[in-house]
């Protein structure tokens, strides 16, 4: 590659090699991808290469290698991406004398950094396929990033069996369409080894390896009981009781870790952690070209993974994103992601930032813009999302809240279409109704241009308020007192409520003879099949009140109604949380 000084050949497999480089002048490291020569005429092979970099660029995330540039000309194909100063987790669980298994908080470490990276892939339509103890690297900040996307593809399309075969999902094996409920499957195979130090299935042949994927039960005894409801979960053996995102299954990991290690289960899984891969992360490649942290002495050598995977690089946007896809790159032209300048290290987030530092945010909204085969739609719709939070985990948090009405809404489409000849486009709008130093408030009309759903049910309206402190979707429940479990106190909210609407919930058209007040049965939870009668956002002028006007005996064409009452009107029935939330 022009401009670039190899320094150390980092790993090569049957299409290619990765070298470490440093960019010049400016010094910066990176790892070169190279295609070996002899594929370049290799239509397949070459087109493969060309969406590696493709999907990959499709991608944000700090959990996952991020892309700088993909050259091609007749020379040769080379992806230049982010070098990670860390180790995989194999050398981690292989190479260390107390034995393979971790503590219970360092597996779920690791497990959360790189579930967060999935879950950002899968946001965006991308399944990785092989997740394996391999392409989880540890890094020097002690979180994990997950690496090599050369097989993923976007989510639906038609599969092979193709993956790592200790980690492959039933379906993965029969070869069905790619889904993120198959990542789930293996990253929970990759933490049921982290805790265990062994793989949940391990026959002596391929076919044995198969039949026990897809027949065998979890051997749960193996698993601490804390999370044993969580491996369970995750390696369902029917991918529809699996969570069907990683953000989803980072939400029940977190909720396990907690209530089995207590709240600071993180900070000692990942210094635990740290303390495992030292000497590894001390010989690393980058640490010893001057990148990381000086050789620890008398550390065993040790072999860096550093990655063959992609990510983002801020720089790359959607018209050089086609150029990687499409079929139009010939012979004899160069095509060029990025522009050659690696981004520098990323500055240690500080220890424990204050309050006001922490609710430092930046809400946008971003597009999501992809297309998905078997079934056939597209996506053309936007989401909310957060930047500038100074804990890159809540950050995290915040922002798969926040754009899970959009993945619900997705995933019900696609399992809900089955006439081949249309190709429905999912859209939306969206209106941010709040946004402070507490919290986002953000409501979704979603629409499916289909008329497989019927009348209603290509179309939701979701309000969704996160809490900034904590990352957490707010419900009504936890606003209004009581409301949850006595009719009573959901009564006396209610004639607030209507005290703003005396024409009752329809502009004033009557209520079916079934009509009946609101109850705690109400509130849900959310489920796109079942929107809650009773749902709540915030504005700086009150609370909003999202009424589903049929679910209390409203006729069908009354369907979705917004109430605002003042904070003033409600604030003798609110919970202390409620009052906080006040502006």
């Amino acid at each position: 590659m022009p401009g670039y000084t190899e320094l150390q050949l980092l790993g090569e497999g049957g299409f290619g090699e990765v070298v470490l480089a440093r960019q010049e002048p400016s010094g910066s490291l990176a790892a070169i991808k190279y295609l070996f020569p002899q594929y370049l005429s290799d239509p397949a092979r070459l087109g493969a290469f060309r969406r590696e970099a493709g999907v990959l660029s499709r991608i944000a995330s700090p959990h996952i290698t991020r892309l700088y540039e993909f050259h091609e000309c007749p020379d040769g194909a080379a992806i230049v991406m982010e070098a990670i100063g860390g180790v995989s987790l194999r050398e981690v669980l292989h190479r260390d004398p107390d034995g393979a298994a971790l503590p219970p908080e360092s597996a779920l470490a690791v497990l959360k950094g790189s579930l967060l990276g999935l879950a950002d892939a899968h946001r965006v339509g991308v399944v990785h396929r092989d997740y394996k103890p391999a392409n989880v690297l540890v890094a020097p900040s002690r979180e994990s990033v997950l690496a090599d996307f050369g097989i993923a593809v976007l989510a639906g399309q038609p599969g092979v069996p193709a993956g790592t075969p200790a980690y492959m999902a039933p379906e993965q094996w029969r070869g069905a369409p790619a889904t993120p409920a198959s990542d789930v499957y293996a990253a929970t195979c990759v933490f049921f080894e982290s805790i265990t130090g062994r793989r949940p299935f391990d026959g002596a042949t391929t076919d044995e390896v198969r039949d026990q994927h897809e027949h065998a039960p979890v051997p749960l005894d193996a698993v601490p009981d804390p999370v044993r409801g969580l491996v369970a979960r995750g390696m369902a053996k029917d991918a529809e009781r699996r969570p069907g995102f990683a953000a989803r299954f980072v939400d029940e990991l977190e909720t396990a870790a907690v209530a089995g290690y207590g709240p600071r289960w993180e900070e000692r899984g990942r210094s635990r952690l740290a303390q495992r891969a030292g000497a590894l992360l001390a010989l690393s490649p980058l640490a010893l070209f001057g990148a990381g942290t000086a050789a620890a002495p008398g550390a065993a050598s040790a072999v860096t993974a550093v990655g063959t995977g992609l990510g983002l690089g801020a720089k790359i946007g959607i018209a050089v994103t086609a150029v990687a896809i499409g079929a139009a790159v010939t012979v004899g032209t160069m095509a060029v992601l990025g522009d050659g300048d690696p981004r520098p290290p990323v500055a240690a987030a500080p220890a424990q930032a204050g309050p006001a530092e922490q609710r430092a945010v930046q809400v946008s909204l971003a597009t999501r813009s992809e297309s998905s085969v078997n079934p056939d739609f597209h996506v053309e719709a936007q989401y909310a999302r957060v930047t500038g939070m100074s804990d890159p985990a809540l950050q995290e948090r915040v922002n798969a809240a926040l754009i899970r009405p959009l993945d619900d809404f997705t995933a019900y489409v696609r399992d809900g279409l089955a006439d081949p000849a249309e190709d429905p486009v999912i859209t939306n709008d969206v209106t941010i109704n709040r946004q402070d130093d507490r919290v986002v408030s953000v409501h979704y009309e979603l629409m499916a241009g289909s008329r497989q759903f019927g009348n209603h049910g290509g179309y939701a309206e979701v309000l969704v308020t996160v809490d900034l402190a904590t990352g957490r979707v707010v419900t009504p429940a936890d606003v209004f007192t009581g409301i949850a479990a006595d009719a009573g106190a959901m009564g006396a909210l209610e004639s607030r409520i209507l005290a703003r609407s005396p024409g009752g919930y329809c502009d004033g058209a009557d209520p079916l003879d079934e009509a009946e007040p609101l109850d705690p049965s109400h509130l849900g939870p959310w489920d796109i099949l079942g929107v809650p009668a009773l749902q709540v956002g915030f504005r700086a002028d009150g609370v909003v009140f999202g009424i589903d006007a049929t679910a209390v005996g409203y006729p069908m064409v009354c369907g979705y109604r917004e109430i605002v009452v003042s904070y003033d009107e409600v604030t003798d029935l609110m919970t202390p949380l409620g009052r906080e939330l006040r502006p």
